[in-house]
């Protein structure tokens, strides 16, 4: 019947297996739930929750299935306090009452179950504004009260100092072989009012007895500090006091809890960021488990750190131990770069593809390849001039971009198109027809075939009729628009219309139908296009 330190959101815990049981919350609000302070004729029920419990009921049954309720047993919902702090009657009531509203807003319900029968088992579910949210998986929670035995009257204390500044603390501590563990409350850091005061002989086993806890034994401390929906427990091991402390000597063996509050703009470190309660003299090892995460373009790459309190102020190393002696931080510093992608599809550039560190000052020198002009950065950099400045803020592209250096007289054809089909001298004269096709070279460029093979040409190759059709064939380019046009009667009067048009790529042999009505007198052509 040992009660799990921690079980997870969605969890249940069972005492009569030690096992959490786990399934998705109905209600979504309870994200731990504790049987505490079990004795043979009462027990408590802790509940943390997401959001302030509304209108909390527990109800109690006699049998697993739910259908007889529990007549004999008083269920109370607890008020979350510690006692007497200071002043008179009216502030104390006063301070309780506040640090019962703060403990209670930052979603902590307590339930006490009394007058139950000895070493019997009951059955528990909890709901809030009459909606069940827990169990979660709509089952009840069986719960065992212990054997009667006599009680013990023993003052053994252990006492553990908070001193948070925030608005109370709920400390459940487990001990070796417990029915379940003891609960405590710590107030809002008032001079008498920020320890959890637990009793040792309170830890019972699951024969109703004081546990005999020997010196030095483990207990495990679960403290809910910084409340709230987005602040688990923190869980301490913590070592049994000599069995001689009595409550005389409590300031001797109190322990101190302290904060270490690690940040950390990546999550691959430990501990891991957020606040940590560790007890006071504590050994603690911060290190970076990854020290370079990449996602995608964007990189994070671990350089160090800055502390306060017992961490060192700075270092550069990815791990280090100290011993917590005051509050503390850490704060693990991360390099951003990001990756530059170079672009150049018609010349070099000197600045290489890579990771740059954010912030980096770059220069980029352009050199065009021959038969092209460097014409302007885009992306990351910009401008015209062939040296670029850029301040690296993101992951992007450096794009040199470029035109063709144009033959006179060619009708946009590019020197480089000349060289790609081995042209010299005077066969690259825009006028001249290589290949003697009858199509100059700035016709085949237009068209998109080639100079020096005759086969390569734009023209039409059939013309046929059936019925009300012409069929019209032609070869040509893939890279040139393709439009096919047509005159009725007179050529003289140069009435041409397009009639098609294909766009690139095309096929180098193309087709087309014209539908036609009684006897015309048609003439077609083809006309190619950049």
């Amino acid at each position: 019947m040992n009660v799990k330190s921690v079980c997870a959101i969605g969890a249940q815990i069972s005492l009569t297996t030690g096992l959490c049981l786990f399934a998705e919350p109905s209600w979504g609000a309870v994200t731990d739930a504790r049987v505490a302070n079990l004795t043979s004729r009462s027990f408590d029920l802790f509940l943390r929750s997401e959001e302030p419990a509304v209108n909390p009921t527990l109800e109690v049954f006699t049998t697993p299935d739910g259908a007889t309720a529990s007549a004999a047993t008083i269920t109370e919902l607890q008020p979350l306090f510690t006692g007497s702090t200071s002043g008179d009657d009216y502030v104390r009531r006063q301070a309780n009452r506040a640090t019962r509203a703060a403990l209670t807003a930052n979603g902590n319900t307590l339930f006490r179950v009394t007058n139950c029968d000895t070493n019997t088992s009951y059955y528990v579910r909890a709901r809030f504004d009459n909606v069940v949210v827990w169990p979660t998986n709509g089952t009840l929670q069986a719960v065992q009260t212990l054997p009667a035995r006599e009680w013990n009257g023993g003052a053994r204390q252990y006492l553990v100092n908070l001193g948070r500044s925030n608005a109370g603390a709920v400390g459940l501590l487990n001990t070796p072989g417990a029915a379940a563990p003891i609960l405590s409350v710590a107030g809002d850091r008032a001079a008498t009012n920020t320890t959890l005061f637990f009793n040792l002989p309170d830890c019972m086993g699951t024969n109703g007895l004081p546990l005999s806890l020997a010196e030095g034994d483990l207990f495990s401390l679960t403290v809910y500090g910084k409340l709230g929906a987005d602040a688990p427990a923190t869980t301490l091991a913590a070592a049994a006091p000599a069995a001689a402390t009595l409550v005389a000597s409590a300031d001797a063996m109190q322990k101190n809890i302290l904060s270490l509050l690690v940040a950390s703009a990546a999550n691959a470190c430990s501990p891991k960021p957020g606040e940590h309660l560790l007890f006071d003299g504590s050994m603690v090892t911060c290190r970076l488990e990854q020290t370079v995460i990449t996602q995608v373009s964007t990189q994070f790459v671990g350089f160090g750190w800055a502390g306060s309190g017992n961490v060192p102020a700075n270092g550069r190393t990815t791990s280090f131990t100290f011993a917590m002696t005051s509050d503390s931080s850490v704060d693990w510093r991360w390099r951003t770069n990001f990756w530059v992608e170079v672009v150049s599809d018609h010349g070099s550039v000197d600045l290489p593809s890579g990771w740059y560190r954010s912030g980096s000052a770059l220069n980029a020198t352009v050199s065009p390849n021959a038969e092209w002009l460097f014409s302007q950065w885009s992306g990351l950099a910009s401008g015209t001039d062939p040296v670029a400045s850029l301040v690296v803020g993101t992951p992007g592209q450096v794009r040199a971009e470029y035109a063709p250096v144009l033959v006179p007289g060619g009708n946009g054809m590019p020197e480089w198109w000349l060289t790609q089909a081995g042209l010299a001298g005077a066969n690259r004269d825009p006028n001249a027809d290589p290949d003697h096709d009858g199509m100059s070279n700035a016709k085949e460029w237009m068209a998109d075939t080639s100079p020096t093979n005759k086969s390569s040409s734009l023209k039409i190759t059939g013309l046929s009729r059936t019925g009300g059709l012409f069929h019209l064939t032609w070869r040509g380019g893939r890279e040139a628009r393709q439009v096919v046009e047509a005159t009725e009667g007179d050529l003289s009067k140069g009435d041409w219309h397009p009639i098609a048009t294909n766009l690139p790529p095309t096929e180098t042999i193309g087709s087309y139908a014209i539908q036609f009505e009684g006897k015309p007198t048609l003439f077609f052509r083809i006309r190619a296009e950049r």
